[in-house]
């Protein structure tokens, strides 16, 4: 859940992140119910890559709850109702992993598998684009996607194939 999660409410809490120097409760005061929206709808274009696949993803409200979390509910109240996430402090600059390897590996790589089989995904997009900027060097191209991968090109059965067998 890490690139759904962390690029949103990172980005979205720029300035609170550089002003506090890392002492900013991340999940306590950055993911505020908007943020908590914006990030859902983040998760739901994670899903569509998902579905695309042939896979039911679960959401990331739900997993958070799953894995112990926090309480049932819409992500805000799992992670509101959650007294080991709410005392989590936001790395102290932006330079963190939490975009370093969050946008290039996770986001700019489902975008780009999902783009491959017609998802799109302009919120991913926009906060490696954002990110990109705030990072210092281009999401896009410094993570992994489907070329890296040797599975660019391939439709859905060949993918299915490929992952089954190790066989192109």
């Amino acid at each position: 859940m890490n690139p759904v999660v962390h690029p949103p409410g990172v980005l979205m809490n720029a300035g609170r992140v550089e002003y506090s120097r890392g002492e900013f409760y991340f999940y306590d005061e950055g993911v505020s119910p908007t943020v908590a929206d914006v990030i859902m709808r983040v998760d739901d274009e994670r899903l569509a890559v998902g579905r695309a696949l042939g896979y039911d993803l679960t959401p990331a409200n739900e997993a958070f709850h799953k894995a112990g979390f926090g309480p049932a509910g819409d992500l805000w109240a799992t992670i509101n109702g959650s007294r080991m996430l709410t005392a989590l402090k936001a790395p102290g600059n932006l330079q963190s992993r939490w975009l370093t390897e969050d946008i290039p590996y996770g986001l700019a790589a489902w975008s780009k598998l999902g783009a491959q089989f017609g998802i799109e995904t302009p919120l991913m997009r926009s906060f490696v684009d954002i990110g990109s900027i705030v990072m210092g060097f281009d999401g896009w191209t410094e993570g992994r996607g489907p070329q890296e991968l040797g599975i660019a090109g391939m439709d859905i059965e060949e993918l299915k194939g490929f992952l089954a067998t190790g066989v192109r």
